[in-house]
């Protein structure tokens, strides 16, 4: 993450202690160094601890169920991020709940494959240990690479593996893999595509496809559905019934509960309901709000989700009743993006919408300079840079627009609904530049074909042309078996253009052995045993 986000985590969590590997010991002093007005907290270093006589100590403190577990930051509408706080009690019953629901044992393998900034590696790492299973941590390089992570699982036994539908959909890009110890798919993070559901269930109908739904203030998942063939046949996947000790509640107008097959909004109550937000009382109480229909003190958390109610209980989501979206398994508050682009001096008004596009769903951002300055390509390279500089680089929107003025209701509010659809193809037509030779040509074609575009010029950037990880994963392979090479993923993210990417190519050629060199290096290794 950025600096001054990782600074805004430090400051709202108000945390007296800072720790981290010896690797990262001056990237975290110079983060409190910078911190404004803030208490600075006191730097641990893993290793020395490790080291002293403090890791032989036992302090003697035990958690009880109130106690805080963990605090976990999600994109906030404000512009800042909101810590979420999860209590013992929440997060055991988490574990605990998918124990009987999956069927679990000594004998599971379960994947931990989420960043620790995600709260569903919280489960993949702790679940196992409660009944005697075996974590299996999974490399970050493979965690994201779907043919890999399949060859992952196959080759370690894992039998549960929980993962993002955009993912998913990878996996099923390439060609059938066996998986013999595989019993539990989970998708999560997003809502899954029913039709990618149908594919995984036609392609693996021995593994179990499981629907896990849950926001983070509630301690991860609350509700479970296993996905049948019937069930993706409708515009989205049901989320389910709740899970152990939660409930789900469809709510209305003044908070009342809406009939059968109407729509409300998705509300939960029960253990897994967190503490709120950190140091944040106003959001909390907006959020987290007293149960109507609960015992004294209860509280209801609302999701924000729209769902219905089936007749046999199951509940389907139908869509955001507020402007956060949730993009390859990332929750994002648009407004925290549309409030640091209103803090750069030269934007008179911006706002921030997701359009559809050939590989998936995209952030798209529109702006209008203040009168006098030039809206051009310089300037928007600021804007992007700036944001890099605040936020993740999956909150920077892909493609942009310059605007004489944005649509705004008689309230004065933003009107979303009629924001124009962004042409992403004109946005690099204009500056095309063709293949100059054989191998840049045979590369534009590579990523036109997988990324779904007319064509590519060779200093079109990647990831402006709405590619990601998962289609970086597609093209490496791709190059790989068509030049014959050995083209690591991490070339994908370091070459952000044909041109950058046929000069790395053109070096891996270069250093091929033939036989000759073989022959050589042959005669310098026997002279090298001489001595």
């Amino acid at each position: 993450l950025p600096a001054a986000r990782l600074q805004r985590i430090v400051e709202l969590s108000r945390t007296p202690l800072l720790v981290c590997t010896a690797a990262h010991a001056e990237q975290a002093r110079q983060l409190l160094d910078e911190l404004a007005g803030a208490v600075r907290p006191t730097l641990l270093v893993w290793e020395e601890i490790q080291a002293s006589a403090v890791a032989s100590y036992n302090p003697g403190v035990y958690s009880g169920p109130d106690n805080l577990a963990y605090v976990i930051y999600t994109s906030g509408s404000t512009g800042l991020p909101k810590g979420v706080m999860v209590e013992q009690r929440g997060m055991l019953n988490n574990q605990l709940s998918k124990v009987p629901y999956l069927g679990l044992d000594e004998h599971d393998v379960i994947a931990q494959t989420a960043s620790q900034s995600f709260d569903i590696s919280v489960w993949q790492f702790l679940a196992a240990p409660l009944f005697g299973a075996r974590v299996e941590i999974v490399p970050n390089a493979i965690a994201h690479d779907p043919q890999g992570l399949l060859s992952h699982v196959q080759a370690s036994g894992i039998s549960v593996l929980e993962s993002v539908p955009s993912l998913i959909q990878g996996m099923l890009a390439n060609p059938e893999q066996h998986l013999d110890r595989l019993r539990w798919m989970l998708p999560t993070g997003e809502a899954m595509p029913p039709e990618l559901a149908a594919q995984w269930l036609q392609r693996y109908p021995a593994i179990g496809l499981v629907n896990a739904y849950g926001p983070a203030e509630c301690s991860d998942d609350v509700a479970f559905f296993r996905v049948d063939a019937a069930s993706t046949e409708g515009s989205y996947l049901p989320i389910g019934t709740p899970t152990d000790n939660n409930r789900l509640y469809l709510l209305g107008e003044e908070q009342t509960l809406v009939p059968l097959g109407a729509v409300g909004e998705l509300c939960v109550a029960g253990t897994g309901v967190g503490r709120g937000y950190v140091g944040d009382p106003v959001r909390t109480a907006l959020a987290f709000i007293p149960h109507p229909y609960g015992a004294p003190g209860e509280r209801l958390y609302r999701t924000g989700d729209l769902a219905r109610r089936r007749v046999d209980g199951v509940l389907e989501y139908v869509g955001r009743i507020d402007h956060q979206v949730k993009i390859r398994g990332y929750r994002i508050e648009l407004g925290e993006i549309e409030a640091r682009l209103h803090e750069q001096g030269e934007i008179r008004d911006a706002a921030v919408g997701v359009q559809e596009g050939v590989n998936g769903k995209h952030l798209v951002g529109y702006l209008v300079a203040h009168h006098g300055v030039t809206a051009d390509a310089t300037l928007l390279e600021q804007v992007k840079q700036r944001l890099r500089s605040d936020l993740p680089e999956y909150m920077v929107p892909l493609h942009w627009g310059w605007f004489d003025s944005l649509p705004h209701n008689a309230n004065g509010k933003l009107d979303r609904k009629a924001l124009p659809a962004i042409d992403i193809g004109a946005q690099h037509s204009q500056d095309y530049l063709a293949p100059r030779s054989e191998l840049e040509a045979t590369l534009a074609v590579i990523w036109a074909d997988v990324l779904g575009s007319e064509r590519v010029g060779v200093r079109d950037n990647f990831f402006e042309l709405g590619g990601h990880s998962l289609l970086a994963t597609q093209i490496a392979s791709r190059v790989q078996k068509q030049l014959q090479l050995n083209v690591p993923l991490r070339a994908m993210f370091e070459c952000s253009t044909v041109e950058e990417l046929a000069l790395y190519v053109e070096g891996l050629q270069g250093s091929v052995l033939d036989d000759d060199k073989v022959d050589r290096l042959s005669d310098l290794m026997a002279e090298l045993e001489g001595f």
